[in-house]
């Protein structure tokens, strides 16, 4: 059975989401994981071989591309495709927060 590609049906995985995030600007590998272990507050560090496989799975859905490829960096930014997934992403992620509150506040008024 073939392994099912999340990516290409439109939905992230929370590491391709911290990491489409982490390029609203272009930047390196190396800036993408400072900027996503920054932006977790540290709950969230990405080692190379995790980033460069990912990467090459959003590249080959059509969400990032390669802007530049020196000796010494590969820049990667955000294609449309990507700004539409990663906005639907977000869109999807605040109903889930909402659905969890209510779920939560709920349980506050009932008995236990």
């Amino acid at each position: 059975m073939p392994k099912q590609d999340y990516y290409k049906e439109g939905q992230l995985t929370d590491l391709a989401y911290l990491i489409l995030v982490s390029l609203a600007d272009p930047c390196h590998g190396y800036m993408i994981m400072s900027r996503v272990e920054e932006m977790t507050g540290g709950q969230v560090r990405i080692g190379p071989a995790t980033l460069y496989t990912t990467l090459k799975r959003l590249t080959e859905a059509g969400f990032i591309r390669l802007l530049e490829d020196s000796s010494t960096k590969k820049v990667y930014g955000m294609t449309e495709a990507g700004e539409s997934a990663l906005t639907v992403e977000i869109e999807k992620r605040e109903r889930y927060a909402m659905y969890g509150r209510q779920a939560m506040q709920g349980k506050e008024g009932g008995t236990s």
